[in-house]
């Protein structure tokens, strides 16, 4: 398995939410509590990977692979990490992580954390994943500064991280209330708060309603 069938099998994945609809329900059918969602996604993804064949960890500590240098920066533990199958190194790095309006910072400090794993993992790290979360009718203004982390890198606590030789993903799943998930055609993002419907069994869940590939 190389990642170029990591990352088909990923897109495929988040095109029909097959694996997710079948093992995870709560997350992509009958919904979870708006509190719960991190917890589930993070669980969805660690699952996800040993579906694909890897060992995979959440919260892994990629420090522990790190050499002298690295060490001295922050502790970095991405919401889960894959390992390659032949070395058992980490392989691909997963943040899962909610988007409101005004969050644009703390998503990146994500993509930064990402960028640590590669160098803390003494470079093993292939690919980095960052899927961003959000109710419907929220979306980020822009991508460029998550890009411009992993193209011209950045620096922290006085050490230049450059730009990390490994591949950056970034997907944007939107959740709507899960008694609204069926039937709806198209979803139209906008840069301002989402209406939920508030009638029902089901009016404080929310479920997974689309994921798109963002880069």
């Amino acid at each position: 398995m190389d990642l170029a069938e990591i990352r088909q099998r990923l897109d495929q994945e988040f095109s029909n939410f097959a694996f997710g609809r079948a093992s995870f329900p709560l997350l992509f059918q009958t919904g979870i509590a708006d509190a719960a969602v991190h917890s589930a996604g993070v669980s969805y993804l660690l699952a996800l990977g040993i579906e694909f064949g890897l060992s995979a960890i959440a919260e892994y500590p990629t420090i522990v692979h790190a050499d002298e240098q690295w060490k001295k920066t922050s502790k970095v533990m991405p919401d889960s990490i894959w390992f390659h199958p032949r070395t058992n190194q980490p392989w691909i790095a997963f943040e899962f992580e909610r988007f409101e309006k005004g969050d644009e910072l703390k998503i990146e400090d994500k993509v930064r954390n990402l960028a640590l794993s590669y160098y803390q993992s003494c470079k093993s790290i292939e690919l980095c994943v960052l899927i961003y979360w959000l109710r419907s009718g929220i979306a980020p203004r822009a991508i460029d500064p998550l890009l411009k982390i992993f193209e011209q890198g950045f620096s922290t606590n006085g050490i230049l991280v450059a730009a990390p030789q490994c591949s950056l993903s970034l997907y944007k799943f939107v959740f709507c209330q899960a008694s609204s998930a069926v039937g709806i055609v198209n979803l139209t993002m906008k840069d301002e708060q989402g209406v939920y419907l508030v009638n029902g069994d089901n009016a404080n869940r929310i479920s997974v309603f689309s994921a798109t590939k963002v880069q």
